[in-house]
């Protein structure tokens, strides 16, 4: 059985894995209380992505009220973009589907 920490280590794999594979340097930032999962940055653009992670066939959470005022407000004050990540795993870990990709900014 995963816990809830693996399962968010995965979803930030694979949307960190994507990212880089699309040209942005990515950081992953987990350690701080209400930290971002990722900063990410490609040419004159920077991110702060959120991201949900679930076991497939059960859907990734939206970002409640509060979450989603406080990616936004970090990402203003920081001129950035406030992204949100939403994937599906299996339970080893696989990303099942594609990543959907919602700004939110």
């Amino acid at each position: 059985m995963l816990t809830a920490a693996v399962i968010g280590t995965y979803g930030e794999v694979h949307a960190t894995a994507w990212l880089r594979a699309n040209g942005w340097r990515c950081y992953r930032n987990t350690q701080l209380p209400g930290a971002t999962d990722i900063e990410a940055a490609a040419g004159t653009r920077s991110l702060l992505v959120q991201v949900k992670t679930a076991i497939w066939p059960n859907f990734p959470a939206s970002l409640s009220g509060e979450e989603k005022r406080s990616i936004v407000a970090r990402a203003n004050r920081n001129q950035k973009e406030a992204w949100l990540a939403q994937l599906q795993i299996n339970r080893e870990g696989a990303l099942v589907g594609s990543i959907t990709w919602t700004k939110l900014n």
